[in-house]
């Protein structure tokens, strides 16, 4: 039997792929169904399939009251606090001096008027560093209560260089 040189095109006997995409999708079906139960126990009138199609990178779960009641694991690597930190505080804690007052004003009047808002904020990671933040803000809608809860989906805004 003849000896195989050494280098010589030896069959690959398996790939060690890691395909990131998968593992974000992963991620985004696992918030799919946390939400999905949140959804079918307070009834609310939202298709989330359609509104978790926006790229988020973090999910934060209040009541009414802006108190949160469960966030996603991306909102731990993209602010740096704990899901057990976030729970009862209001999102309000990530922001800071240089969070504008008239992006905080309009976010508050799109909640009180029951509306969808999209604003851009300066949050405050917990090390201190700053970053702007798109969120989108979703209440979401118990078919008899009204707006019991709201939904913000956020992502990082990458400023250009």
């Amino acid at each position: 039997m003849k000896k195989k040189k050494p280098g010589k095109f030896a069959p690959l006997m398996s790939w060690d792929i890691s395909n990131p995409m998968s593992e974000i999708r992963a991620k985004k079906i696992e918030d799919l169904e946390t939400l999905m139960g949140f959804s079918e126990l307070h009834h609310w009138q939202v298709d989330l399939n359609k509104e978790l199609t926006a790229g988020y990178q973090a999910l934060v779960l209040t009541d009414s009251d802006q108190q949160i009641l469960w966030v996603n694991q991306g909102f731990h690597t993209m602010t740096g606090y704990t899901p057990e930190f976030a729970l009862g505080k209001k999102p309000s804690f990530l922001q800071g001096a240089n969070t504008s007052e008239n992006a905080k004003r309009r976010i508050r009047e799109g909640l009180a008027a029951g509306r969808n808002i999209t604003e851009v904020v300066t949050n405050y990671r917990k090390d201190g560093e700053e970053y702007e933040c798109r969120i989108s803000i979703i209440p979401l809608i118990h078919s008899t209560r009204g707006i019991t809860h709201f939904l913000a989906l956020e992502r990082e805004k990458i400023l250009a260089s």
